[in-house]
């Protein structure tokens, strides 16, 4: 990936990117509007968020439809981002029929998936970005296994080309200041623990602009 590894990070903990760069696979207005939690450790963050009763997008529509043929009707939907100090985030998403139970562990009546990136610093400007999606339904389908891995590897596509942007734009405007939103405490986390870790083993941090922030004369 042409961008700092930290942009990278940043991108994964906050997903609601994923309504304007995945508008036509994953993307939805629901995950800006949708309430999520945040919790952390020494090492760790997890953002949590759920969508209650809302329209399938097309990603998830055709997943529903891949294990209960014919599926039409709105879903729960969730999110579970869980970064793991210096730089591996496992995120599990689904969705399940709305109302079925999912919220509360019954994920029976739904497709569930399971993403897997580890990102390994190259330069200041370029990293190694390891990623794999694993599902828990209909094992026996290669055809849903070739399916899912050429509809997931465009999604990340979609991704490099848009962090690919973001560190050009950052090295092409050194002295813009930036802030961080509420929607970016996840990152926020993740970057506090980045920086305690450097300083420990005694490194100049010089953290990249955030991924998510506004551009501030």
């Amino acid at each position: 990936m042409p961008c700092n590894y930290q942009l990278i990070l940043d991108n994964l903990m906050d997903l609601t990117h994923e309504e304007f760069v995945h508008s036509s696979s994953i993307g939805q207005k629901e995950l800006s509007e949708s309430e999520f939690v945040t919790s952390h450790t020494d090492t760790t963050v997890t953002v949590e968020r759920w969508m209650h009763d809302i329209e399938a997008p097309p990603f998830w529509l055709k997943n529903m439809r891949d294990k209960f043929p014919g599926f039409s009707g709105r879903v729960d939907r969730w999110q579970i981002i869980r970064f793991e100090a210096p730089s591996t985030i496992c995120i599990d998403v689904g969705v399940a029929k709305a109302g079925t139970g999912a919220p509360e562990g019954d994920r029976s009546q739904g497709v569930n998936g399971y993403v897997m990136n580890t990102i390994t610093p190259e330069t200041a400007r370029s990293s190694h970005y390891f990623w794999s999606f694993q599902r828990n339904y209909r094992l026996d389908s290669q055809l849903i296994t070739t399916q899912l891995r050429d509809g997931v590897h465009g999604v990340f596509g979609e991704d490099e080309a848009m962090l690919a942007a973001q560190q050009a734009a950052i090295d092409a405007n050194p002295d813009y200041e930036f802030y961080s939103l509420n929607i970016d405490a996840g990152g926020m986390w993740v970057r506090r623990i980045l920086e305690r870790m450097l300083l420990a083993e005694g490194r100049d941090h010089a953290p990249a602009p955030r991924r998510g922030a506004q551009l501030v004369r």
